[in-house]
């Protein structure tokens, strides 16, 4: 699996999958690559932090997920950002599904409990999956 972050800014992630991790500042577009199998289900996660809440300079975009070479850009709307919103903010527990941009602190989940060749395949809606 890799996921690839362009930065806004000069941020701080941690980007985890299966029980591996990478911290890291960014500064140019990067690649997180871990080790994955195909029969593996499993959990991504991006946590952006360390971000002030006036700074509305920083930010993390996930511009590309890919399982075996495969990437769509279905795989990061099939996600949910998880923002911790400051405290001015009126609804401050709202996930927001489908958004790749991390403009707050927060985290960004992607989920598969399927092994990940059947999740793609319904992911891009590609029929009946005969068993």
């Amino acid at each position: 699996m890799c996921v690839t972050l362009e930065p806004v800014g000069r941020p701080w992630v941690i980007v985890e999958a299966n029980g591996q991790g990478q911290l890291r500042q960014i500064v140019t577009n990067t690649d997180f690559s871990f080790d994955f199998r195909a029969g593996d289900v499993g959990c991504l996660k991006v946590t952006h932090f360390e971000k002030a809440d006036y700074d509305h300079d920083t930010a993390v975009v996930v511009k590309n997920i890919s399982f075996f070479g495969i990437s769509d850009p279905r795989f990061i709307w099939a996600g949910t950002y998880f923002p911790q919103y400051p405290e001015h903010y009126a609804d401050k527990t709202s996930p927001l599904p489908g958004q790749g941009y991390l403009g707050w602190n927060g985290v960004y989940q992607l989920e598969f409990s399927v092994p990940v060749f059947t999740w793609i395949h319904q992911i891009q809606n590609l029929g009946w999956i005969y068993g």
